[in-house]
């Protein structure tokens, strides 16, 4: 980030409540994007709690969980295609339990290998009860002589203190014809300019260290080694209903605890689906709450699968 910034805004865990602290984030005056002022990336244990909503896995309950379950796999079925190889190893940053996983490895045949590197030593059991290899380990510090032929980075690059050095590592993981899915927020939507005074979701402070803009994020992929094949926005429906929330915490009008976070709130699956809706009706037109993006090698050409 550039010496010169702005202050974005103060704002305490309103979410699992894991501390008093306020925390700054601030937004670069030269890229835009908005980053977490002494991100407290030696308090992992702290700040991501037993009862935090990715440690407990996918459970397709609602209706709302099984369209995304359906539009996922849709999409990897997509990516997958465009991968020329025989065989795929599949590697999922911040996996979990590898639900993701099994979703991938229903879309293609040709999945033979899949890995999890993520940091919750209590997924390790059930990842592997499902075939996965599990990797104990944050993702700046995960090494393998392996490379992968897809590789998952789904809302995992905005809680890193070092994005660019990740990514540069990333692209050295990919198989030469490989390909990188990326989700991460967008901090030029319509929820960060509401709600930027009372609480912004799209800043899970202070999990999230560092948030780009589509050109932000587009210029640290390639100055670490990755290209663009594709760029779209999607909903982000998790977003809008934790800043909803949140702004109703912190007026007082309804509790959040460590026992009870943010998620668990009655009022947060009826939000979802509203916002879900609106955020799909408005694409077309507007920039939504988050971004994904499909990222190759730079120094490698795109192959289709008739070469």
């Amino acid at each position: 980030m550039a010496e010169e910034s702005t202050v974005f805004t103060q704002v305490a865990d309103v979410e699992y409540c894991t501390s008093e602290r306020l925390y700054e984030y601030r937004t670069c005056s030269a890229c835009k994007s908005i980053y977490l002022l002494d991100p407290p990336a030696d308090q992992l244990s702290l700040i991501y709690p037993p009862n935090y909503y990715s440690f407990e896995g996918q459970h397709h309950h609602s209706w709302i969980e099984r369209v995304k379950s359906t539009l996922e796999r849709r999409l990897f079925r997509q990516i997958l295609r465009n991968i020329p190889d025989a065989s795929l190893r599949i590697l999922d940053v911040g996996g979990g339990s590898g639900w993701l996983l099994g979703e991938v490895r229903t879309c293609d045949s040709r999945v033979t290998e899949t890995h999890i590197v993520d940091i919750d030593p209590h997924a390790q059991r059930l990842a592997e009860q499902a075939g996965h290899h599990y990797h104990c380990s944050r993702i700046e510090d995960f090494e393998s002589e392996k490379q992968f032929h897809f590789i998952l980075l789904l809302n995992l690059l905005e809680h890193v203190a070092d994005p660019l050095t990740l990514l540069r590592a990333l692209s050295t993981l990919l198989a030469p014809n490989g390909l990188i899915l990326i989700k991460t927020p967008n901090v030029q939507t319509v929820d960060a300019r509401i709600f930027r005074t009372r609480y912004w979701g799209g800043l899970h402070a202070p999990r999230h260290f560092v948030l780009f803009t589509q050109q932000s994020l587009l210029r640290a992929a390639q100055d670490n080694g990755l290209t663009c094949e594709r760029f779209w926005y999607t909903q982000g429906a998790p977003q809008w209903a934790c800043s909803v929330l949140g702004s109703l915490a912190l007026q007082g009008w309804i509790t959040v605890s460590p026992e009870k976070p943010m998620y668990q709130h009655p009022l947060y699956t009826p939000l979802l689906a509203v916002f879900a809706s609106f955020d799909f009706l408005r694409r077309p037109w507007f920039p939504t709450t988050q971004m994904m993006a499909v990222f190759r090698r730079s120094d490698i050409r795109s192959v289709s699968p008739g070469e």
